[in-house]
């Protein structure tokens, strides 16, 4: 049933790009953010159940290239295993993104990026509870389609590499894969002020 909708979803964005005109590209000294559904497949050695969540991320265009954001997303789930175990995870991250946008009113702009956060991972079942936050690198790369001067779609993939310290997980290597599908909105300068 998830699956079904989140493939409703991709087909209603899709329809929505291809019947919208593009307009300006990303600006320069301007905000975006918004909210997105993110599907993450977790290291199979966390013996946790891949499941969707959702996100909200925020960030400042210093230059059409150069960008600054930060986010939030939170997933609930379950263990794979038994399947009664309860489980939670949050991440906050910052993150640099390069934005491949070099032509003027480019209707679909591709994108690096790379940065840093904090994965809070808390269980909960008949008397056990516990949790434990780590630090993580994540990099990846995604794509903007500009629907509208202010209005975007946005498909992005990345890769999240932490270390367990025994409380939850045990003191090895993981990696999670996070696929997100979202909107955003961009307000800002959206050309040069001059004075009289």
């Amino acid at each position: 049933m998830r699956m079904k909708w989140s493939i409703l979803i991709l087909a209603l964005c899709v329809a929505l790009l291809a019947a919208s005109p593009a307009w300006a590209g990303i600006r320069s000294r301007s905000w975006e953010f918004g909210p997105y559904l993110v599907f993450t497949d977790y290291d199979p050695d966390t013996e946790i159940d891949d499941d969707e969540g959702l996100g909200f991320r925020f960030g400042y265009n210093f230059t059409p290239l150069h960008e600054f954001e930060g986010a939030f997303s939170t997933v609930n789930t379950t263990d794979n295993v038994f399947g009664d175990i309860d489980v939670h995870t949050g991440e906050a991250m910052a993150n640099y993104t390069f934005n491949f946008n070099f032509e003027r009113n480019q209707p679909v702009i591709p994108y690096f990026t790379a940065g840093f956060g904090f994965l809070r991972i808390e269980v909960d079942a008949t008397g056990l509870h516990d949790d434990e936050v780590e630090p993580f690198f994540d990099i990846g790369g995604g794509v903007r389609f500009l629907l509208s001067k202010t209005f975007n779609l946005r498909l992005d993939f990345r890769t999240i590499l932490y270390e367990g310290d025994n409380d939850v997980l045990p003191s090895i290597d993981f990696y999670n894969n996070e696929f997100s599908i979202g909107v955003g909105w961009v307000l800002g300068p959206s050309r040069p002020q001059h004075r009289p």
